[in-house]
């Protein structure tokens, strides 16, 4: 049974390296870990920055909310 499994998953790799489906697979894998990486980089900046929006759309809404 072991050897079966790996002999289909030897199979799906191969197939997957090799072939051009499988050369776009790896190619989004690949942007999708360089976003992700990005993103844990620029973590703080990006916090900040929605926490900065966010107050704003807070003061915006309640100067609204206040003038009616």
């Amino acid at each position: 049974m072991g050897v079966m499994l790996y002999i289909k998953v030897k199979s799906f790799w191969d197939r997957l390296v090799k072939g051009e489906s499988g050369m776009g697979t790896i190619e989004i894998i690949i942007i999708i870990a360089v976003l992700v990486a990005l993103a844990l980089i620029f973590r703080n900046f990006i916090m900040e920055l929605a926490d900065m929006v966010f107050e704003k759309i807070k003061s915006k809404t309640e100067s609204t909310i206040n003038s009616l």
